[in-house]
């Protein structure tokens, strides 16, 4: 019998038995059998989308100087989806990320498994000391093997339910990211401040990024260029009433102007609006849905460009939401969920040998191809393929490097 709790350095292994019960319960859902299928078929078109992604980055890589200097600058290590050593993975919402996608990935298995009547050996969570990084599950299928075509559709459902249920799983968290930028709105009307000098009268006086300025004196500032005429009417050393909205209300400052550091006679406020429309980016993030390039908009990392994610860091200062402070770290975190679960889904799909778009390659070649070829043939030919992809994936490491 399996121990429940297993010790290798550094990992911990805890094998639950309440996985078990959960997952033969998931598995008497309707259509969970009708499913294995959808996933079954879903996950050439995977390997292809997955196949396609690297190709097209190869290709920009090649063609495309500006995108090859940014990967140099991002380093290999952007590459790699572990919280900690990619610097775009935040590291709380990058393993919140990466265990619910190995969570959903391991017990479909385990699900489609019990639904098909395939027997569950043991399933469980592995940590890394104390952080949970993982799960798994381990299937009794020693008698579904390769060459038994009559077993084949059997543990094929098996294999793609993994990456079928990341992608599908992707997509929901993805619904719900837009669900949740759907309650942002702009704090107010006016000039979003996007940048305040240090040591110049609007920093000292205590305007932020993220304030709206809406009124100075008796003026009211609808966009910045009233803000650059109304400050043409002051010279140097005029004190002016500045009001400004930002998330937690209004606020109402006496500034001293100061001389403009290109232009001695021009007043200076000492700051510059935000380059964009804050109500834009809310309808292009809210809108991108569709086989267009704007749908890219949510393969953008909030901690990367942030200036076009309206709940980075950056930008989520001059949004509110219906839903209150909880909108920014739930639309993080549906983010992550969503791009891990959606690269899990692709990569997995892959067909390197082991993983299961590479097991699925195998048996299909078996299942097409069995009476044909020889079992070293088969083997020969999943080899090939593997090494081919996997040179795909290293190059994607090594080609911004290579063309300079």
């Amino acid at each position: 019998m399996s121990k429940s709790i297993e010790f290798s350095f550094p990992f911990l292994i805890l094998r639950l038995k309440s996985n078990i019960g959960f997952m033969d319960k998931l598995s008497r859902f309707p259509y969970i059998k009708s499913t294995g299928w959808v996933f079954l078929y879903l996950m050439p078109v995977l390997a292809f989308v997955a196949i396609f992604v690297l190709l097209f980055t190869l290709s920009i890589y090649i063609t495309e100087p500006v995108i090859r200097d940014s990967a140099r600058d991002a380093g290999p290590l952007s590459l790699l989806l572990i919280p900690g050593i990619n610097p775009f993975l935040p590291i709380f919402y990058g393993w919140i990320g990466i265990f619910v996608g190995i969570l959903v990935h391991e017990g479909a298995h385990g699900v489609m498994a019990k639904a098909l009547n395939i027997p569950v050996k043991s399933s469980g969570i592995l940590l890394l000391f104390v952080i949970p990084i993982g799960a798994f599950v381990e299937v009794d299928d020693e008698n579904y093997r390769y060459k038994d075509k009559s077993q084949l559709n059997i543990s094929g459902r098996i294999i793609a339910a993994g990456s079928g249920a990341n992608f599908i799983f992707g997509l929901i968290a993805l619904l719900l990211l837009v669900s949740v930028v759907g309650t942002m709105q702009p704090v107010s009307s006016g000039v979003p401040v996007g940048q305040v000098f240090l040591d110049y009268p609007a920093h000292d006086s205590g305007i932020l990024p993220g304030d709206y300025i809406v009124m100075i004196d008796d003026a009211d500032i609808i966009d910045i260029n009233d803000l650059g005429n109304e400050l043409s009417k002051y010279n140097p050393e005029d004190t002016v009433q500045v009001d400004v909205v930002r998330r937690t209300g209004s606020h109402s400052f006496s500034i001293t102007l100061t001389e403009h550091p290109d232009y001695d006679d021009r007043a200076f406020l000492g700051v510059v609006g935000l380059p964009v429309e804050p109500d834009l980016i809310l309808n292009q993030y809210q809108n991108a849905f569709g086989l267009s390039s704007s749908a890219l908009i949510y393969f953008t990392f909030p901690t990367g460009n942030q200036i076009i994610v309206p709940y980075s860091s950056f930008m989520s200062s001059f949004y509110t939401s219906s839903i209150g402070d909880a909108a920014v770290p739930l639309a993080n975190m549906f983010f992550w969920i969503w791009f891990i679960n959606f690269n899990l889904g692709i990569f997995n799909s892959l067909p390197i040998y082991p993983l299961d778009g590479g097991q699925a390659f195998r048996r299909s070649l078996y299942r097409f191809f069995g009476n044909k070829l020889q079992d070293n043939t088969v083997i020969l030919i999943s080899r090939i393929i593997t090494l081919l992809v996997v040179f795909m994936v290293i190059s994607i490491f090594v080609f911004p490097y290579i063309f300079s």
